[in-house]
């Protein structure tokens, strides 16, 4: 898939009541300032959460097993690229190095969002995927810190 390939930011994880309920979502974020909120769940949230405050938990959580494989077989992620959106549903790659060898493995964008914040990779959103899901600042009203709601 052509197009271009721009470099976001997380600017953190946040819940919006959605039907009644609230839905944990991370929001990722351009140079140009455009927000693009992805759905995700809870215990992708906690551990996206957690990276972002640098949190070590006493034992390791899945993401941290992931990393400590990596490091193990001196494998590193070269970057993150969330390159499709198709009806609602985001799709993601993580480029790894191993061995000389380089490959991609399909993986859902939180897994590879919690792994990358772990191990410093960059993350990247494929331009029509950003363009497809921008919101405005008033579509996020009332949302609420992942960290409000945890404390």
């Amino acid at each position: 898939m052509n197009g271009i390939i721009l470099p976001v930011t997380i600017k953190g994880v946040y819940l919006i009541e959605k039907a009644g309920s609230p839905i944990p979502l991370v929001l990722l974020e351009d140079d140009a300032k455009r927000i693009m909120p992805i759905y995700i769940g809870l215990s992708e949230a906690i551990s996206i959460n957690a990276a972002l405050n640098h949190e070590i938990p006493p034992r390791p959580m899945t993401h941290d097993l992931f990393i400590s494989l990596l490091e193990r077989t001196s494998s590193t992620i070269d970057d993150i690229l969330i390159d499709e959106l198709n009806n609602g549903v985001y799709y993601a790659r993580m480029s790894v190095s191993m061995d000389g060898r380089q490959f991609e493995l399909d993986a859902r964008p939180s897994d590879c969002i919690a792994i990358a914040l772990r191990c410093n990779a960059p993350i990247h959103v494929r331009e029509s995927v950003l363009s497809e899901a921008i919101v405005t600042k008033e579509e996020l009203e009332g949302i609420l810190s992942l960290d409000n709601y945890l404390s």
